[in-house]
């Protein structure tokens, strides 16, 4: 317990970033209530990102500075420009005082609710996870870890510039994760684990639920049920983002998607769709403020958000299209409909240029924005793939009818409302791709549609709860609607204070909606806790954790080590700062470095001349118990890295249970 209090300063110091980098532009744009903290969250990343791609432009090296000077000279450029893209006036009052109190009231109640979605995530994490500095014992883990030590030593957080896995020939990798944790390292000087452990706490449960609550009050309204509503049903959905906290890990995709309700509520904004602008005034340049700044830190972070946005963005941009060509009334300011000021050519011509738009930026993303192809199945049958959807934990075992029903519930209430049926559309659009994805075996017209996400039934798995949340929130909305009355009459009629009364009992029903949500989350709280056993060790066992932590001791600042990237070796690199030959196993590497592992053993004059070019002194031998179960052709390279104590040119430096530190000194 006492580590998970010490670990309250990274998570401020987090917290104390995104605030010093978004809020300047929010208050530069005029904004209050809950329209500051939905601007200044993406606005932060959106800073950030773009800081890290600048700054190796402008010779400086990354840290806090950079972005913080990008954010104060786009705050002075809005505040200059507030005339026209400030926020958009307030209608409910023309006094200033009466008008603030409100927004004041609006800002507190929904970060209220964020809280409640974000601290049921945060528990299930912190008794999954064990240990703030616990490592996540997936692939993934070694190169994310790493990565950010790259940039701590090589001093860009570029994506133009990463080149961990291939040395001198920088490929785009979306690096935004890795930025941010490398400042909380730089600003509390905490291990890379615990910063990249408080940067998926902040992301997941603070981030999310605030995304998470706008995006519900712009589907459903902006009234207190709404507001406490959608910050429950943040938590509501294992499948993002707990699931994908153990599956992986995939941090991007985590950061990318807690973004993606940022970007939807600036598209329903500016495509006018329900009560989006009565739930937070913007004027229309703010809107797209939001919309830009958001998708662009969204896909900085990982492109393929760009998919899913699309993908749940078809129902909405047919509906509006649809409306235009109709001639049909928009949402007012005050929520009722109301005749456009452009005329119905007008709004025609628009549609048509919208959707044409819309489908070249679909061709564009599938053709050009697709990700390496793998070959992964369908864990299912397509019946019971939809079974599993239908149970509201798609792809993971065990179920969550409650949650299921309300959606059902949001579903049906939907579609009695013409203007709303849009929310089935997407919510179905991502359901039939998650179905094609984890229903059918590997197929040309499989890859054509679900290959932006690797082929990979998890991944959108996870993407299923951006269309279900919606319908949700409207279904909970809905069922309150017929709980309300009853609860009045009861407060009313058995209780001295009805008011009191029926506050308690309105939290005890918020209780119990959050209860529901948690109803299919035990297998996910496993396969997370699974993922961070340090006793399973499938990438780093305790042993190998222990040697590593004292190769400060033992190996100098420059020293290179070889290691077998199958293992936990890689993270000598991230936990130590001191250099492996294998970084990643994914990455492409001298050939030189594979010619040396293979004979350490039998080919010991080869072995020295090759260490000697390479300037490797050292060897990490943790044996053959990889992340893999089945390395494949990934452990071809690594086949004959075994046997090390048999080699007449490595002396046993220190050990760790069956992990052992060599020195090469028989040259």
């Amino acid at each position: 317990m006492t580590a998970w209090i010490a670990f309250g300063l990274p998570v401020v110091a987090a917290l104390a970033i995104i605030a010093v980098l978004g809020v300047p532009a929010a208050i530069a744009l005029r904004l209050r209530g809950f329209a500051l903290a939905v601007v200044a969250v993406p606005a932060a990343f959106a800073v950030m990102a773009l800081a890290s791609i600048a700054a190796p432009f402008v010779g400086i090296g990354w840290s806090l500075l950079p972005p913080f000077a990008l954010a104060i000279v786009l705050a002075a450029v809005l505040f200059l420009l507030r005339r026209w893209i400030g926020a958009a006036p307030v209608h409910r009052s023309t006094e200033a005082a009466p008008a603030r109190r409100p927004q004041r009231r609006d800002l507190w109640v929904s970060l209220a609710a964020a809280a409640i979605g974000g601290l049921v995530i945060a528990i299930s994490l912190v008794a999954s996870m064990k240990q703030p500095g616990a490592i996540s014992q997936t692939f993934d883990a070694n190169f994310h870890l790493n990565a950010v030590r790259y940039i701590l030593d090589g001093g860009s957080a570029s994506p133009l510039t990463m080149d961990l896995t291939s040395p001198g020939t920088p490929v785009f990798y979306p690096t935004l994760w890795h930025a941010f944790v490398a400042l909380v390292v730089q600003l509390t000087g905490v291990g890379i684990p615990i910063a990249t452990n408080t940067v998926l706490f902040v992301v997941s449960c603070v981030v999310w639920p605030i995304g998470a609550v706008a995006f519900g009050r712009a589907v459903a309204g902006p009234n207190v049920a709404v507001t406490l509503i959608s910050g429950a049903a943040a938590a509501a959905f294992p499948n993002f983002p707990l699931f994908l906290a153990g599956y992986g890990v995939i941090y991007p995709n985590i950061l990318a998607l807690t973004l993606m309700p940022f970007v939807l509520v600036a598209g329903l904004q500016l495509m006018n769709l329900g009560p989006s602008r009565r739930a937070m005034p913007l004027s229309v340049g703010t809107r797209w403020l939001l919309f830009i700044g958001a998708l662009g830190g969204a896909v900085l972070a990982h492109p393929n958000v760009i998919h899913a946005i699309l993908v749940w963005s078809a129902a909405p941009v047919l509906f509006v299209a649809i409306r235009a060509l109709r001639g049909r009334p928009v949402p007012s300011p005050t929520g009722l409909l109301a005749q456009p000021q452009h005329t119905r050519a007008l709004r025609s011509g628009f549609a048509v240029v919208g959707i044409a738009l819309f489908v070249i930026a679909v061709i564009a993303a599938w053709l050009g924005g697709r990700t390496t192809d793998n070959a992964w199945q369908g864990f299912f049958r397509p019946r019971d793939a939809v079974l599993q959807l239908l149970g509201g934990t798609p792809h993971i075992a065990g179920h969550a009818w409650a949650v299921s029903l309300i959606v059902l519930l949001g579903a049906i209430v939907a579609w009695r409302f013409r203007s709303m049926r849009w929310l089935i559309g997407s919510a179905a659009t991502l359901a039939v791709i998650y179905v094609v994805a984890d229903g059918f075996p590997t197929s040309g017209w499989r890859t054509l549609i679900v290959g932006p996400w690797y082929n990979d039934p998890r991944r959108l798995a996870a993407l299923v709860p951006f269309g279900a949340m919606p319908l949700l929130v409207i279904g909970a909305r809905a069922a309150w609607a017929f709980l309300r009355p009853t609860t009045l009459r009861v407060s009313r009629a058995f209780t001295r204070s009805p008011r009191r009364t029926f506050r308690s009992l309105a939290a005890l029903v918020l209780l119990v909606f959050v209860a529901l949500g948690q109803s299919g989350s035990y297998r996910f709280l496993q396969i997370v806790e699974e993922s961070y056993d340090r006793r399973q060790g499938a990438l780093l066992s305790e042993d190998e954790r222990t040697l590593i932590e004292r190769l400060d001791d033992e190996v100098p600042a420059d020293a290179i080590l070889a290691n077998n990237p199958l293992n936990g070796s890689s993270l000598s690199y991230a936990l130590a700062d001191r250099q492996v030959l294998f970084p990643h196993s994914g990455g492409i590497y001298d050939s030189r470095g594979y010619e040396l592992v293979q004979t350490l053993v039998d080919d010991s004059a080869k072995a020295c001349e090759i260490s000697s070019e390479l300037g490797v002194g050292f060897v990490l031998d943790f044996g053959t118990e990889y992340v893999f179960e089945d390395p494949a052709e990934r452990g071809i390279p690594f086949k004959k890295m075994r046997h090390l104590d048999r080699s007449p040119i490595l002396t046993e430096v220190d050990s760790e249970g069956d992990a052992v530190l060599y020195r090469i000194s028989g040259c």
